[in-house]
């Protein structure tokens, strides 16, 4: 994530002291700026309706409307959200270290998942990972289970094999924007869904797995 971007980020969360201490972090760091807060899953539709949101940072445990009892609906609003806004990032911020819940909250599109207490530039930096276009979870969590519909490896989309060989080539999302003349927010978009795919966490792994799969081109340069 480029330093000089602005991350304009809304806050789904009841608990008004949580969201007190987070707003008061993320506002001391100046590509940071909380523009919405929501205490519940119908003010975090009409955050998203009424504001330019880059990021939401989300509780697990969520009561749907004002006054409403609180229960795990974070994950359902998360593929709501995920469903209406593609490239939304989605931070789950919980205090609940459940890996079968952190599961299901990846397979609903959330992008990261990170527990409540976890160091101040913790939480930047799983912000900055998933702004990056990467997965952020929690160590803490330990071995994050495979989903259950998954009867054998998947498979990818033609175009995501097109943007996945070029990745074995060490090209840059730009460069595979220009080369298969796509947008750039297309290329990200086939890159997420890959690592979604494949479980891969950060950039180097995509590379590796690209290579493992596709072969290194140095390699073959230096055969011929």
């Amino acid at each position: 994530m480029a330093n000089t971007q602005l991350v304009k980020i809304m806050i789904v969360d009841d608990h008004p002291a949580i969201v007190e201490g987070l707003c008061g972090f993320l506002q001391t760091i100046s590509k940071f700026k909380v523009i919405a807060i929501a205490r519940h899953a119908e003010a975090a539709r009409h955050g998203m309706q009424n504001n330019e949101v880059d990021l939401v940072i989300m509780d697990i445990c969520l009561p749907e409307i004002e006054g409403g009892s609180t229960r795990v609906i974070g994950i359902e609003l998360t593929a709501e959200l995920r469903n209406l806004y593609q490239d939304l990032p989605i931070l789950i911020y919980s205090s609940i270290g459940n890996a079968e819940l952190a599961s299901r909250a990846k397979d609903a599109g959330a992008r990261g998942y990170l527990l409540k207490g976890a160091d101040l530039p913790v939480i930047k930096q799983a912000i900055e990972i998933i702004m990056g276009g990467w997965t952020y979870l929690d160590p803490a969590l330990g071995p994050i289970p495979k989903p259950r519909w998954a009867l054998g490896p998947p498979e990818l989309t033609r175009r995501e094999d097109e943007v996945m060989r070029l990745f074995a080539h060490w090209l840059t999302t730009k460069e595979i924007s220009r080369k298969l003349g796509i947008s750039v927010s297309a290329v990200k978009s086939h890159r997420n869904n890959i690592i979604s795919k494949l479980d891969i966490i950060n950039a180097p792994g995509l590379y590796r797995e690209a290579i493992r799969r596709y072969g290194n081109p140095d390699d073959q340069e230096a055969r011929a």
